[in-house]
Order: C-alpha cells, then structure tokens, then sequence
C-alpha cells in the first residue's frame, strides 16, 4: 500500500475502500475513499465510540469543518463499516435493521421535525396522529432497530436558529441520547461546535473532531496526486508538480471538495472543449473561472 503526506505532515494511504469522493460522468464516475490520516482518525474515533456500550451517559461527537472537507464521507464509510461490523441480527422480527440512522434534519425545525424526519429515515408511515408520539417512537425504534450510532448532518442549518428553536433541538438531541440510550454524531460548519460548547450539559458529554483545511505544499501536492491517480486522469504525478499543485491549491482554499471538483472540472475543459483526454494546465486555469471569487473576500 503506498503512502503520502497528508493534513499536517500526516500520511495519506491510498487504499481500495469504497466510499467518498464520486463524480458524475465517464471514468471518473466511480467513487472511492481516500484514507488520508486525519479522516482515518476520526472514522477509527467513531468506530471505537460505537464498541462502546453508552450506558447511561452516551457520547455525542461534534464533527466539524468547512463545507466540502469530508465530513459525510467519513459518516458514510462509518455506516459502511457498521454494517459490516455488525450484520443483521436472526432475530430481528418486523424491525427494520438499522445499525446507523444518518439524517440531514430540515432547517428551522422544532423538536417535532427533528423526530419526524428520524421516523421518516427509520422507515416508520407518518400519519395526521404521528406527531404525538414521534420522539417516543423514535427512541423505541433505535433499541428495536439495533441502531449503534445516530449520525445528524449539516447540523448548523439548524442550530443557527436563533432563541427557543436552538434550545429546542438541542434538548430533542439530548432526550434523543438518554432515552434512545445511542451514541450520536453530529456533523457541521464550525459554528455547530461552539454551540455545543455553550450548553453546559452537552458541552461535558462531547467530543469535537475539526476538520482543517489542506496546508500548502507536501500535503496538498500529496492530496492532488491521490485525487489525480483515482479520477483515471493521464499522467496524474503531473498535478503533484509544485507550480500547478500550487494553483490548484489557490484555487480550492485548502478544501477536499473543491480540489475534486477542479481537477473533474478541469477534465470536462479538456475533454468537451478541445476534444483531449489529456489536461494540461491551461484547461485548469480555464475551469478555475468557474469558481467563485467570493470566497476570498
């Protein structure tokens, strides 16, 4: 197995596990999981979390970065890996096996939402009468379902709320881990975590994972070169060359996405336009238009 540097000085080793980074046309639709080190430390952080029983006092983990760094395709190789950890029980009966609920909750929501959409994740028919029962039901179905972990994404959608709607959902996730007796997972934008570290209860039973952006230089080169030989690109140590890693690195503000989603914009420039499998560096300077300049200012 080959390695490289990865965030930080850490090392990035490309592996043949499924999951994250897909794209949406030609060779470079497959999707595949880049196992850089801090994105391995936090799957490994949750799985460990997931082997341990909760008790009476579960653990929430706060995952927070910018948008576009991983987040969800560390939740989605955590549920991927869960399933495999833990098969289907023989004993089940009518329950829906369920090892991981992972939701992205509506914006503006109340403590009834919140349910609802669990309800709707876990399989159970929402009715005119569901919502009077919605946050016992759904704490019955996680025992009933096996469920290990509860995954919450873009949770700062709905922590931003402003007064009694904040409280609200803050107090549905703490009902939601003592009575459901889960582990749960939320991932966001920066903010979710010093809203976590504000409520004095939750703030005492989390545990917050950041998500850095890429530094220049080794570790972004290293990045680029992952992405490059897994996107089928031609000749992808080129992408890894000081002057055009740093470019691409310009460009994509140290996040996982973007480099993606440049390197696969860059592909289309080549291909559609000049009618080349090749990229060269003008077709990256040509899709970095595409981005918006907003972000620098």
């Amino acid at each position: 197995m080959a390695a490289c540097r990865g965030i930080g000085g850490g090392e990035v080793a490309q592996t043949d596990q499924p999951i994250a980074f897909s794209q949406s046309s030609g060779s470079l639709h497959k999707a595949f999981w880049i196992d850089f080190d801090q994105a391995r430390a936090h799957v490994n952080t949750l799985m460990g979390l997931v082997d341990e029983p909760p008790d009476d006092r579960p653990t929430c983990v706060v995952l927070v970065g910018q948008s576009g760094m991983g987040k969800t395709s560390i939740l989605k190789e955590v549920g991927r890996r869960i399933r495999t950890a833990y098969p289907e029980p023989a004993n089940l009966g009518e329950a829906r096996y369920l090892p991981m609920l992972h939701a992205v909750v509506p914006t503006h929501p109340t403590s009834l939402r919140i349910n609802l959409t669990l309800l709707w994740k876990q399989g159970w028919p929402l009715t005119r009468r569901t919502h009077q029962i919605a946050d016992l039901k759904v704490a019955e179905l996680l025992g009933k379902q096996g469920t290990k972990l509860v995954a919450i994404d873009n949770v700062h959608a709905i922590l931003t709320a402003s007064g009694r709607a904040r409280r609200d959902a803050l107090d549905s996730f703490r009902f939601l881990m003592s009575e459901g007796n889960v582990h749960m997972v939320v991932a966001g934008l920066d903010v979710a975590a010093d809203i976590f570290s504000d409520d004095v209860e939750l703030a005492y039973r989390s545990i917050i994972l950041r998500m850095p952006p890429w530094l220049p230089g080794e570790p972004s080169q290293q990045l680029i070169r992952a992405l490059a030989h897994r996107m089928g690109l031609i000749d992808p140590d080129r992408f890894a060359e000081p002057e055009i890693a740093e470019f691409i690195w310009r460009n994509s503000h140290g996040v996982t996405g973007n480099f993606k989603r440049l390197l696969h914009r860059s592909y289309r420039v080549a291909k559609d336009t000049y009618g080349r499998q090749r990229v060269e560096f003008s077709d990256i300077y040509e899709a970095a238009k595409f981005f918006p300049s907003y972000i620098d200012r």
